[in-house]
């Protein structure tokens, strides 16, 4: 298998992906300063354990680090150790750290209710949908996405989509 950052990219912009669950609240990932720069070892005094929407850079690094970078990473690697065998920061926001991932993970596609990527990746776009988005939407203390209110953590979470 190729192993590239367009490749682990595709892979990870899967991450949020369900087939009728693409949309929900974005939670605005840590900025981390320089590029190439890791957030912040721990979270800091009196913060970082419960995410927010509206904390300071700094605190959502801190959350990054303690709590997604772990779970997300124990997650990936059981999936596919070779091809994720070394998760980092980078895998969904690129080897610039981008301080978004909707900054670097690809552009997910919807036509009449069917993702485009789904034809390509299906068994990836299963993995996203059953493994990653549940595991993001309860880090972040969201509800997964439901489309029936258009409210809760899917795609959206990481990736721009196009309907």
């Amino acid at each position: 298998m190729v192993r590239s950052y367009g490749l682990i990219g595709l892979w990870s912009a899967l991450a949020g992906v369900a087939l009728l669950a693409c949309g929900g609240a974005q939670p605005a990932p840590a900025s981390p300063g320089e590029p190439g720069a890791e957030p912040a070892a721990e979270a800091p005094a009196g913060g970082g354990d419960v995410w927010s929407d509206t904390m300071p850079d700094k605190d959502k690094a801190a959350f990054m680090k303690k709590k997604v970078m772990p779970a997300m990473s124990k997650i990936f690697k059981e999936h596919d150790g070779k091809e994720f065998g070394d998760f980092s920061c980078k895998t969904c926001h690129g080897p610039q750290m981008k301080p978004h991932p909707v900054d670097f993970l690809p552009t997910l596609h919807f036509k009449d209710g069917k993702m485009k990527e789904a034809e390509t990746e299906p068994a990836m776009v299963k993995f996203m949908h059953d493994s990653v988005t549940p595991a993001m939407a309860e880090l972040f203390g969201k509800k997964p996405y439901d489309p029936a209110t258009n409210e809760g953590f899917g795609c959206k979470g990481c990736h721009n989509v196009e309907m």
